[in-house]
């Protein structure tokens, strides 16, 4: 199975949630800010990188997990990727598409424009990492609710 977990920028909430996924992060505690900057592609990318998928581990299955930024297109990537997958034909391995964006919050929200868009890091990014902070426990839950029952995130031609 190939695992996609997506949100708006591709840097952060989906970043956190794989990283959740494939165990760099504990499901015990929010991450301090050290851990967070040390996750690859967190608070790094930029627009030229959205519609990238970004490679983020496998997890204990030997699934490969990637981290999308699909801006505007939120919801409207799985159609996007249904009908991509539709031509590829029956005989290919399943997708899973999880969206991490109605995880977000406003502090993410706000300090990841500033610090991504902007390009101020140095205020950007200790509001987001407060608002990944604040929004680690729902994010947990996804990535549970996913590990639990796939089925609902797979992606159906």
């Amino acid at each position: 199975m190939i695992i996609i977990f997506q949100c708006y920028g591709g840097t952060h909430t989906s970043i956190v949630a794989a990283s959740l996924y494939t165990g760099r992060l504990s499901a015990c505690s929010p991450p301090r800010a050290e851990e967070l900057i040390a996750l690859p592609y967190y608070d790094r990318m930029d627009g030229a990188e959205m519609g990238k998928l970004h490679f983020i581990g496998t997890d204990r299955r030997g699934n490969n997990v990637f981290a999308l930024g699909s801006g505007r297109w939120g919801k409207e990537i799985r159609q996007v990727l249904t009908s991509i997958l539709a031509l590829t034909g029956e005989n290919r391995e399943p997708v899973a598409v999880i969206d991490c964006l109605p995880y977000i919050n406003t502090l993410t929200r706000l300090g990841g424009y500033i610090s991504r868009r902007l390009g101020l890091t140095s205020i950007g990014r200790p509001l987001v990492n407060r608002g990944i902070r604040g929004s680690y426990r729902s994010l947990l839950r996804l990535v549970q609710s996913f590990e639990q029952n796939p089925e609902p995130y797979l992606l159906r031609p």
